[in-house]
């Protein structure tokens, strides 16, 4: 597994993985990605599968994604 700070920007990953994402979203954090997909205050663990890739909460700070893990699908 990889980890980063949740600030990174989802279409730096997107780009670097070659994965498929809406123009609009190339501009959003990760930490903002997964906030708006689980629909809920995440919590340390929680998973969004991403294509080819699940990204993991691995880090939490007063309510707020501080880092995230990010594991590839076994090919």
């Amino acid at each position: 597994m990889f980890e980063f700070a949740s600030e990174i920007l989802l279409g730096r990953i997107a780009a670097f993985y070659g994965l498929s994402i809406p123009e609009a979203e190339n501009q959003t954090s990760v930490a903002d990605f997964v906030r708006a997909r689980l629909t809920r205050i995440p919590t340390l663990g929680d998973r969004i599968r991403l294509e080819d890739i699940e990204l993991v909460v691995r880090g939490m700070h007063g309510g707020r994604i501080t880092s995230i893990g990010l594991e590839l699908e076994a090919r």
